[in-house]
C-alpha cells in the first residue's frame, strides 16, 4: 500500500486502524520498509546487473527531495526490468557498475556521453517537442519538414518491427538523404540571419545561437544516434520506457512530499525497483512480496 499504491504514511496508518484495529506509527512503517528493502537487496542488485548488460536500456534522471534538499533519482530500465537509485549528484550514472554495455537510450543530457563501452540512441520524442515549438513559435519551415520526416521514419520502423523484418536499405538511405538535406536547409536559414547580440555587455566567448540553430548542430553531431532506430529494430524511437518509470516516482513525491532521510529514500528506491520489475514480469504483487527473492532472481525474464 505504501510503495505500490503510494498511499501517504498518515493515511495508511488511518486505514490500518479503521480496517484492522492495528495502531501503527510512521516509525514502524519506516522499519518495515527497511526490513523489506534489506530482504530484496540481492534481487535488486541482480536486476541492476541485468539492466547494465542488456542490449538496449533506457536511462533518465529526475530531482528528488530528500531532507529538504534536491537530490537525484536515476532510472535504468528495459521493457522487463527496472532499477532505481538515489544519488546526491545528478551525474552519478551506471558508469560505476561493471558490465555496462549495449545501447543506452536517453535525452541528450551530456554526461551520458561520458559512459564508456556503450552506443547511444537519442529520444526523438524530445526532438519532436523541440521541433513543434520551432514550427509554432519561430515559424521555421525546416523544422516542419524534419518533424514530418521523423514521424514517417518512425512509422516505417514500427511497421517493419511488427512484421519482424528489418527496414530495406534503400528506404534507410532515402530517409538519411532527406534528413541531411533538411539539416543543410536549416543551417543555411540560420546562417543567413543576423547574429544575436551578446547579453550583459560581454565581448568574449562564443556568440549566442538561436534555439533552432543549436538543435540543427545536434542533428549534425549526433546524426547516427538520432537515426539509430532505423538500423537496429531493438532500438525504439523514444525514451518513453524510462520516462514512464520515472513518472511513477514523481507521483509518489507529489502525493506525499519529499523524504525525511536518504535511508528512507534508498529503501523506497529498492522496493520500488522490485515492484516495477514484478509488474513488468507479470508477477502477482502480493505473491511476489512473499516469495523467496533467490527463486525470483532465477525466474527473471530478460526479453
Amino acid at each position: 500500500l505504501l510503495h505500490y499504491q503510494l498511499l501517504p504514511e498518515a493515511r495508511l496508518v488511518e486505514l490500518m486502524a479503521d480496517l484492522f484495529g492495528v495502531k501503527l506509527s510512521a516509525a514502524t512503517l519506516a522499519s518495515m520498509s527497511g526490513a523489506c528493502a534489506k530482504r530484496l537487496n540481492g534481487l535488486v542488485e541482480t536486476i541492476r546487473d541485468r539492466v547494465a548488460g542488456a542490449k538496449v536500456k533506457h536511462m533518465d534522471e529526475t530531482g528528488f527531495r530528500i531532507g529538504g534538499k534536491t537530490q537525484w533519482l536515476h532510472v535504468a530500465c528495459t521493457a522487463l526490468l527496472t532499477f532505481y537509485r538515489v544519488c546526491a549528484k545528478r551525474g552519478s550514472l551506471l558508469s560505476d557498475i561493471v558490465g555496462v554495455a549495449g545501447v543506452i537510450v536517453h535525452d541528450h543530457w551530456k554526461p551520458y556521453y561520458t559512459m564508456e563501452g556503450v552506443s547511444h540512441a537519442l529520444c526523438n520524442a524530445h526532438h519532436l517537442r523541440e521541433l513543434k515549438a520551432l514550427v509554432e513559435i519561430e515559424k521555421e519551415d525546416w523544422a516542419r519538414k524534419m518533424q514530418r520526416l521523423l514521424r514517417c521514419a518512425c512509422h516505417a520502423a514500427n511497421l517493419a518491427r511488427e512484421r519482424n523484418v528489418p527496414l530495406k536499405p534503400r528506404l534507410i538511405t532515402c530517409f538519411e538523404r532527406r534528413y541531411d538535406a533538411i539539416v543543410v536547409e536549416g543551417l543555411a536559414f540560420h546562417e543567413a540571419l543576423p547574429p544575436l547580440a551578446k547579453g550583459g555587455g560581454k565581448r568574449r566567448g562564443r556568440a549566442p545561437r538561436r534555439t533552432g540553430h543549436n538543435l540543427l548542430l545536434r542533428f549534425v553531431a549526433r546524426r547516427e544516434d538520432t537515426l539509430r532506430f532505423l538500423h537496429d529494430p531493438a532500438v525504439p524511437f523514444t525514451n518513453n520506457e524510462a520516462e514512464r518509470d520515472g513518472r511513477m516516482m514523481k507521483l509518489r513525491q507529489k502525493i506525499s512530499g519529499g523524504f525525511r532521510s536518504l535511508e528512507g529514500a534508498s529503501d523506497f528506491a529498492t522496493v520500488r525497483s522490485f515492484l516495477s520489475t514484478a509488474k513488468k514480469q507479470g508477477w502477482k504483487i502480493i505473491d511476489a512480496l512473499t516469495a523467496d527473492p533467490k527463486n525470483l532472481a532465477k525466474s527473471l525474464r530478460l526479453a
